[in-house]
């Protein structure tokens, strides 16, 4: 079985030394750019970086939400706390003397 040589999508004159993951399109050693391990297209790393950032941002609001809602409500919390165990010593205090 003979191997097909492919040449780049951008630059055919030189081969192809592997392909986009995203694109699926054969690139040179140039146009390769490699990012946790794997070969991108500069295409290819963009549509990532996109799709990562709006699943940030999906992602994100829910978080933010919950961070801010117990930001805001825990002095609220450590003044129950605290209310609960000044007074609860003090009524232990007040049945032992």
């Amino acid at each position: 079985m003979a191997i097909k040589k492919t040449t780049c999508v951008n630059h055919p004159d030189r081969p192809a030394i592997g392909v986009c993951v995203i694109t699926h399109k054969p690139i040179c050693a140039e146009c390769s750019t490699q990012y946790e391990g794997v070969n991108y297209s500069r295409e290819g790393l963009a549509i990532l970086l996109e799709r990562r950032a709006l699943a940030a941002r999906k992602t994100g609001r829910g978080s933010r939400l919950v961070e801010l809602t117990a930001a805001s409500l825990s002095p609220l919390f450590l003044y129950l706390i605290y209310t609960f165990y000044h007074y609860g010593f003090n009524i232990l205090i007040d049945l032992f003397e």
